[in-house]
């Protein structure tokens, strides 16, 4: 017997900041299979999407009360993988990537304390965060903590965690999605942050990245992007 995919139509343009920053260094093809994506949600790519929710959690409540503890980290990872053998099929799956997430975050323990040896951590994944608008287009981008400098009272940057496994992300579409994440905290918050404390954590590349002094410009690519989203909508 067949199994029916059921596919949900997003009527209006919706993306998420991961998404349009690869839509910019993206060919005319791969574009729109990123549309496409977005415009039509089936029921295997919304169970894809949580894929490694257990390991941004994990990560995220690490980074905020067991900072000093990666052992600990590396443990739950280890109790994951016994757990998934009593899984099945796409929960087993999810789960190994989910261990294999941690343990690679866990390979970059000094570079981290290093980072954050002078910040406040507060993680935010259960806050609801608002979308920003560009040019009709919306779009999604929750930070998985926020970074504070005075007892964890003024906001001082932010930390966007990313998981791609099957590449790495490519340096230009870190740096787009910081300086997205720095605009709109400057736009919906009226919080400028300094390009340095805007940082995107490539977690299976090993790799963190931070805001720079060319975010006008990406950021002016970003918004012609979105205005093309906008027009290629509904003819997708």
């Amino acid at each position: 017997m067949l199994k029916t995919l059921t596919v949900a139509i997003v009527e209006e343009p919706k993306i998420s900041a991961k998404m349009l920053c690869e839509y910019s260094e993206s060919s005319a093809l791969t574009r729109k299979n990123i549309l496409k994506s977005c415009k039509e949600k089936d029921s295997a790519a919304m169970a894809a999407s949580i894929r490694y929710t257990q390991a941004q959690n994990a990560i995220s409540d690490f980074l905020e009360h067991s900072f000093d503890f990666t052992d600990a980290l590396r443990y739950y990872a280890k109790n994951i993988r016994i757990e998934s053998k009593n899984l099945s099929g796409k929960k087993a799956e999810y789960a190994v990537s989910c261990a294999e997430a941690i343990d690679k975050f866990c390979e970059m323990e000094k570079q981290i304390k290093s980072l954050f040896k002078d910040f406040i951590i507060n993680n935010t994944i259960k806050l609801k965060w608002e979308r920003i608008s560009i040019s009709g287009v919306d779009i999604s981008i929750r930070p998985e903590v926020m970074l504070y400098t005075d007892s964890g009272i003024t906001p001082s940057g932010f930390v966007k965690l990313c998981f791609c496994k099957s590449k790495p992300m490519k340096e230009t579409v870190a740096k787009s999605i910081a300086a997205l994440g720095r605009f709109y905290f400057r736009e919906k918050k009226d919080i400028d942050f300094k390009p340095v404390n805007c940082i995107v954590i490539d977690v299976f590349a090993k790799k963190i990245y931070s805001g720079n002094k060319s975010e006008k410009r990406l950021i002016d690519i970003l918004k012609e992007c979105c205005a093309e989203i906008a027009d290629r909508w509904d003819k997708i």
